[in-house]
């Protein structure tokens, strides 16, 4: 083994393995990164886009693994993200040529592995039982027996498939897949029974995935298993001397959705039908008796729209609930396990058990009187009941920010140039030993890009789009060739988008190609869009991020609106007016923040190596014409800003070539 190499000496060893270039930022990040571990402190780290902030966590990160020795072996560094394709680029891409270039000289070999909720695998146990219809859910006992719809075409390759994985994750199956064709096969923590008590235990994906996971010295793993880790205090990640969040500015919302929780009268049902063979007759009647009470409850509250919230739970509905809460008690308390249970029947109780339990936990939560949780009523569809935290700044402050090193990381953490919002939602403002750093960026923003704002534009409304907004995206399409994301703020502008350009480009010889998300998976439709050139991708919430297309093909990006928290997101609303009670702003303190970072990662979808050009097109006049437009653009990156539309069309013109 050679001398040990220092933070910068391994980041040049690991560039010049993939043919890079030496970046001051990365170099200047993974340095803070490799102090922070070192010390145990925590560091917030703002990377710009083409800094290489990957390896800039990973490096210092494979050197601590390989260098130091704990209690139960190597140092473990925990990395969570908030997508799949991030994911994949770490354990596709990064991981193993950066591990392979330095482990010849490390003192210990470093190894890595990917650990997900215990739902994203195959449960072998209910597979087989779903196959031959032994089942305990009569909706699941149905769903593989479809042979010519589409479900069941799907049902058939997934079964082939299963009978062939290695992993049975759910991300490797590849194509579309029905949510319920996958929830017949998976099972929640909670409802698995063990490997020890399992006929398929030994075979056990998730377990196999899990031994993997707590032998590797460098986890990857996501935001929401991080957070029930936190949680529930079961070890599902494995002891570990530093934590990288990296895609951060996720962390809030990633967080608060495992802390959320919802109920309505069919979880009941399905509860009940679970439960029926282990419990008494007279329980299982029950069961469905509240479940038809909280139906019949719910659809006679008033609604304001699609969502009610509750500042106080109506009586009817705390009346309700406690029914359910109590009987639900009653039915735990008589399924009872034994020794001599077969392994079937165990495994049947504890599903039943898991679904039980959530319905109990949730009918508890909405009662409560915690004045720190939101709870509201969302009639969009099946009429649901969900509650969630008001904030979550305190839980991560108790649970993340201990003695162990985190380093939470993105492109955009800062809000008009400051990284305090991110600091207080996050709750690392409350751990004394912290710092934050910005790296900046390798791009030349402002000679690389254009920031174009039509402010001759009517603002948008509450109906989406004006006419004029979709004719000014007609322009931009048409002066690029295509060659255009265009993302939005709701399906509903989607669907408008892709109506108005298809009239607007008929039956022409040039027409460009529109590309328009509709359940497609985002890598499906990204491929896609990079084979076609000339083509225009139109999105939504889901494409704002995480999408990296280089080159000509992505000239424009077009987004329809500044993407403000929705006036009836119940969560959002509810830390707005929070805020407003207590004397301060809530537009300023919540919403504001929140649309300067999501806005920041739509346009970082434009320069994504330094041989791009193009231009970011805001279809929406406020981000010129109001105050808060200037705090939003200090908190974009510096691209050259104008409100000339005649410029920027003659300026895509010469790039379509």
């Amino acid at each position: 083994m050679s001398e040990p190499l220092d933070v910068q000496a391994a980041l040049d060893v690991v560039v010049e393995q993939i043919s890079g270039k030496s970046r001051p930022g990365q170099v200047e990040m993974a340095t803070a990164v490799a102090r922070a571990m070192e010390s145990g402190d925590h560091l917030l780290v703002q990377a710009g886009t083409g800094t290489g902030k990957s390896l800039g966590y990973l490096v210092p990160a494979i050197l601590r693994a390989g260098r130091g020795v704990n209690g139960e072996g190597k140092n473990r560094t925990i990395v969570a993200t908030a997508t799949l394709a991030l994911q994949r680029q770490l354990t596709d891409h990064d991981l193993p040529r950066a591990v392979e270039s330095l482990n010849p000289t490390l003192k210990n070999k470093v190894s890595f592995a990917v650990l997900k909720g215990r739902s994203n695998y195959v449960c072998l146990d209910k597979f087989h039982r779903s196959d031959s219809g032994a089942v305990e859910d009569d909706e699941d006992s149905t769903l593989f027996e479809v042979s010519t719809s589409k479900l069941g075409k799907q049902a058939k390759k997934l079964r082939t498939w299963v009978e062939q994985t290695k992993t049975g994750d759910r991300d490797d199956f590849g194509d579309d897949l029905d949510g319920r064709l996958w929830r017949s096969i998976a099972v929640s923590g909670r409802e698995c029974v063990g490997a020890s008590k399992c006929a398929w235990g030994q075979d056990c994906f998730a377990e196999r995935a899990k031994e993997i996971a707590f032998d590797s010295e460098i986890v990857i793993t996501n935001h929401a298993l991080l957070a029930i880790d936190l949680i529930d205090g079961v070890p599902l990640i494995p002891s570990h001397d530093a934590i990288v969040i990296d895609e951060a500015h996720e962390l809030v919302d990633r967080t608060t959705n495992a802390l959320a929780g919802s109920l309505d009268s069919r979880a009941i049902e399905r509860a009940a039908g679970m439960a029926r063979k282990f419990i008494q007759p007279v329980t299982h009647d029950r069961l469905l008796t509240v479940a038809d009470d909280l139906a019949r409850v719910v659809d006679a509250l008033p609604t304001d729209g699609t969502v009610a919230r509750f500042d106080s739970m109506p009586q009817q509905l705390t009346t309700v609930l406690t029914g359910v809460r109590d009987v639900t008690k009653v039915a735990l308390g008589e399924m009872t396990t034994s020794s001599q249970d077969e392994q079937d029947v165990a495994a049947a109780k504890q599903r039943a058990k898991g679904n039980l339990t959530e319905v109990a936990d949730a009918a508890a939560d909405l009662l409560g009187t915690d004045v720190h949780t939101v709870r509201w009523l969302d009639v969009s569809r099946d009429p649901v009941l969900h509650h969630a935290p008001l904030s979550v700044a305190n839980f991560l402050a108790e649970s993340l920010f201990g003695d162990t090193s985190v380093v939470l990381t993105s492109a955009t953490l800062a809000v008009s140039g400051s990284m305090d919002a991110t600091a207080r939602n996050v709750g690392i403002a409350d751990a004394g030993n912290w710092t934050a750093l910005d790296v900046g960026s390798p791009f030349d923003f402002s000679k690389q890009g254009i920031l174009y704002c039509a402010s001759h534009l009517p603002p948008p409304t509450a109906q989406g789009m004006p006419e004029e907004a979709l004719d000014e995206l007609g322009d931009l399409i048409d002066a690029a060739g295509g060659r255009t994301l265009a993302l939005f703020s709701s399906w509903r502008g989607v669907e408008r988008a892709e109506e108005y350009l298809g009239v607007r480009f008929k039956g022409r010889d040039d027409r460009p190609l529109i590309v328009a998300q509709r359940g497609d998976s985002v890598s499906d439709l990204v491929k896609k869009f990079k084979k076609t050139p000339q083509a225009s991708l139109l999105g939504t919430v889901s494409l704002w991020q995480g999408i990296d297309v280089p080159g000509n093909t992505c000239t424009l990006v077009v987004i329809d609106r500044i993407p403000f928290p929705r006036p009836d997101d119940p969560v959002m609303a509810a830390r707005s007016d929070r805020v407003d009670e207590a004397g301060g702003s809530g537009f300023a303190s919540v919403s504001l923040p929140r649309a300067a970072l999501l806005l920041a990662q739509g346009v970082g979808r434009l320069i994504r190596s330094t041989e791009d050009r193009g231009v970011v097109a805001i279809l929406d006049s406020r981000l010129a014409t109001k105050g808060y437009g200037v705090k939003l653009r200090k908190s974009l990156p510096p691209l050259w800003w104008t409100t000339d539309g005649d410029a920027v069309r003659e300026s895509l013109k010469r790039r379509d070539v």
